[in-house]
């Protein structure tokens, strides 16, 4: 039988690399949501003070879990990114 050469297809690769991506950028987000909600259940009083006596607590609220959601999706996907390229070197 004769060897097939496995011809990779730039295209389907640069797709694969972007699937994984949004999967690291997910993971991440869903832990920056995580941390978030655990933080605000924990009762830290600075925390609790910051959004009860700011004149709009939910935009605040909204901007305290967007923020940190973000931050960690971020960081999610870059520390992917070097993972997958130091898996391809």
């Amino acid at each position: 039988m004769r060897q097939q050469k496995s011809k990779r297809n730039p295209k389907r690769h640069g797709v694969s690399l972007a699937l994984e991506l949004a999967g690291h950028a997910a993971m991440g987000m869903a832990m920056g949501l995580g941390f978030c909600f655990l933080l605000a259940l924990t009762g830290q009083q600075d925390l609790v003070r910051l959004i009860a006596h700011n004149p709009e607590p939910k935009f605040t609220a909204i901007l305290l879990i967007g923020f940190t959601s973000l931050v960690f999706a971020v960081g999610a996907t870059l520390t992917g990114m070097v993972l997958m390229t130091m898996e391809e070197s």
